[in-house]
């Protein structure tokens, strides 16, 4: 069966000076292919490769990376995984496109609701934090996992009440938030960790 591995944990606050410390959660996903949903932010980069170390992968056996959305802290690293298809949708009304940095090249690629990247693998889209913005479903032997991005930074934002700090759209930020909701038994954020969705 499909597994699930948070392999860099996210955080968002600020730091004791004031600044805002940022970093997204990167998600190992191991179906018939290995997949990373989201690549980390500067400092992670040794921390990934050694989490995936962990897992008896490198960076070039990872097959497929999903960027959920093309916010920095979210793609630092994506550089790394040179022989992986790199999804990314860009924009709202764009059909979305994949990378092969090896073979140099890029393959538009209809990337809506429901499309399949591997066994127990699709697509959700969840624009608002960002147009491109997209997430993850996958089924597991615990129930379906929905690997967030910043559609669900942490475990607040599911109380509907919570408006996020950053939305280009807050209509489509809140029906993206009831979208995972509805199909989700737990959610990866992108900020947090996993949590069980209550219902």
């Amino acid at each position: 069966m499909t597994e699930v591995k948070i392999v860099i944990q996210g955080v968002h606050g600020k730091s004791i000076d004031g600044k805002l410390q940022i970093g997204a959660t990167a998600v190992l996903i191991k179906s018939d292919k290995n997949i990373l949903v989201d690549t980390g932010y500067f400092e992670d980069k040794e921390a990934l490769i050694s989490a995936l170390a962990e897992e008896k992968l490198t960076p070039d056996q990872i097959d497929i990376v999903i960027i959920t959305h093309m916010h920095m802290d979210h793609v630092v690293n994506t550089y790394l995984f040179e022989n992986a298809k790199i999804f990314c949708k860009l924009r709202k009304d764009y059909i979305g496109q994949y990378h092969i940095p090896r073979e140099k090249c890029l393959q538009r690629f209809e990337l809506i609701d429901g499309t399949e990247i591997a066994k127990d693998v699709s697509i959700l889209l969840t624009p608002g934090h960002t147009e491109d913005h997209m997430s993850v479903l996958v089924k597991t032997e615990k129930g379906n996992v929905v690997i967030a991005g910043d559609a669900i930074a942490d475990e607040s934002f599911v109380d509907m009440s919570v408006k996020p700090p950053l939305a280009t759209d807050l209509i489509d930020y809140d029906e993206s938030r009831k979208k995972i909701i509805a199909v989700a038994d737990y959610i990866i954020p992108g900020h947090s960790d996993m949590f069980e969705v209550k219902k």
